[in-house]
């Protein structure tokens, strides 16, 4: 009987035993997720005519709020990034005078930028995508700051004009996955090992309880 059993257990391990190490070696909070994602924001055009294009369009999507430091980042809210030049103008912009501040207007350290690169400048046509890391303020954390909405803030130059742009990111509820139990109710009988007899409670994949299990034999 312990045999079958541990013959049942075993592989039930090995299948956890690599969703639990990867689960334990994140950086993220799971507990912090942002929508929209993404957001997109883009500089109205210069003229009033519905055909006009917007020349410049931004898309943020927050990947995640970093609580472990990893590769050099230390903890931080992760954001990547992308701007579009749509328009018929050179467009400039310094990805690390962005600036990410939370709901009660505390302002994160400066942005990590990756790929690391000076100010970039857009030809028409052109995009470029970046991941900012926004660093907590020194003896600041998640669970410190106001963490239930954050806003980005950046500027972008069009020729000899400067715009800056703002987008939210809203805190979601977490979603949590459960397994319900299966009850035969057809009869009292537990389909499948390991075997037990007498009167026993089991929990495990499937739940049943009651004074006896039996394997029906076919």
């Amino acid at each position: 009987m312990l045999r079958r059993f541990f013959r049942w257990l075993l592989p039930s391990c090995a299948l956890l035993l690599p969703l639990l190490i990867v689960a334990g070696c994140s950086v993220y909070n799971e507990d912090y997720r942002y929508t929209p994602r993404p957001v997109v924001a883009s500089v109205p055009a210069a003229t009033t005519r519905p055909s006009d294009t917007p020349p410049v369009t931004a898309i943020a999507s927050l990947i995640g709020v970093r609580e472990a430091e990893a590769n050099g980042i230390p903890p931080s809210v992760e954001i990547n990034f992308q701007l579009n030049n749509d328009g018929s103008q050179t467009v400039a912009f310094d990805p690390h005078t962005m600036q990410l501040s939370d709901a009660g207007l505390t302002r994160f350290d400066p942005p990590i930028v990756r790929p690391e690169q000076p100010p970039i400048t857009l030809d028409p046509a052109q995009s470029t995508t970046i991941t900012a890391y926004f660093p907590f303020p020194p003896g600041r954390a998640a669970d410190n700051m106001e963490m239930s909405s954050l806003q980005m803030r950046w500027t972008v130059h069009i020729g000899d004009r400067s715009v800056s742009q703002t987008v939210f990111f809203r805190q979601s509820s977490p979603t949590y996955y459960y397994y319900r139990p299966y009850y035969y109710y057809d009869d009292p009988y537990w389909y499948g090992g390991p075997y037990w007899y007498g009167p026993s409670v089991f929990v495990g994949p499937r739940v049943f309880i009651g004074p006896r299990f039996h394997h029906r034999r076919w």
